[in-house]
């Protein structure tokens, strides 16, 4: 089977704060902790093909000398397109790791959507997060997610979006800074015995699909950021803080919001 691995950090075993996320050696270790879990359980189960795309901020967390050699990274995290959403049809399953819940969670550890200037993200009026778009990204190539790792916060919204997604709570949500932290061994052991799990018995998880057209609709925080956005793409704002896209899928979409993202950063960094 051909499974695609998205990681991200902060919902990785141990990791409390936004600092101890961004490429900390021990960061570092507890993505790879709960990556290699995953693989592990995987490959015991048989020579499958895995492609870890790289979800956290830069796309270069993943230390590649600590994975098996069948295993290949998507790093830099590459735009994705209206026909690639850094996943394709030839995946049988998605499987998520160190994810976290939306902006806006009461109660949560660290939530956000990709971004804390991020207030709201949405589709076709349902409220989502990082767990949401990936999911219904995958759903456009029709495939499935079958195990999502992170806070006991982010999986209980996993469970909600997929309904029999098989989760693994790596850390209790005390608050947005807090949690009760399970040992990395404890972590890895049940994450790689839900991935051996998974292959024995395929989770009863539907690909989340939203029918076109797909109505993506962002609120960003006021910010330069947002200000460039505003100047360089004013077509899609419906107020000041507000903008909707109306395309034909989740990818097509989000795909252009990318694009416009990456042009405003850029915008940004030569003034």
């Amino acid at each position: 089977m051909k499974f695609m691995i998205r990681s991200d950090i902060e919902g990785v075993t141990g990791v409390t704060t936004y600092q101890q996320a961004e490429g900390t050696p021990f960061g570092q270790a507890m993505l790879m902790n709960d990556l290699n879990a995953v693989i592990g359980g995987l490959l015991a189960a048989g020579d499958h093909e895995i492609v870890i795309y790289d979800e956290h901020t830069d796309g270069r967390n993943v230390v590649l000398d600590d994975l098996p050699e069948s295993v290949s990274v998507i790093c830099g995290k590459p735009d994705y397109q209206p026909d690639w959403g850094g996943i394709d049809a030839s995946f049988d399953a998605m499987l998520m790791v160190g994810f976290h819940a939306r902006s806006g969670v009461t109660g949560a550890l660290l939530p956000h959507s990709y971004s804390r200037k991020n207030l709201r993200i949405a589709i076709n009026g349902f409220e989502v997060g990082e767990i949401g778009v990936e999911a219904a990204i995958a759903g456009d190539f029709g495939v499935p997610v079958w195990l999502v790792t992170g806070d006991s916060a982010g999986m209980a919204e996993a469970e909600a979006i997929l309904p029999g997604v098989r989760t693994i709570t790596v850390k209790e949500a005390m608050g947005e800074t807090a949690a009760l932290c399970y040992s990395p061994r404890r972590t890895a052991q049940l994450i790689e015995a839900a991935a051996k799990k998974i292959l024995s018995a395929h989770p009863p998880v539907n690909p989340l699909v939203f029918s076109g057209p797909v109505r993506l609709e962002l609120r960003i925080a006021d910010s330069p950021y947002l200000e460039a956005l505003r100047e360089l793409f004013p077509e899609p704002f419906v107020d000041s803080n507000d903008l909707l896209l109306t395309r034909i899928s989740t990818t097509t979409a989000w795909s252009e919001f990318l694009h416009m993202q990456r042009e405003a950063k850029q915008s940004l960094a030569t003034h």
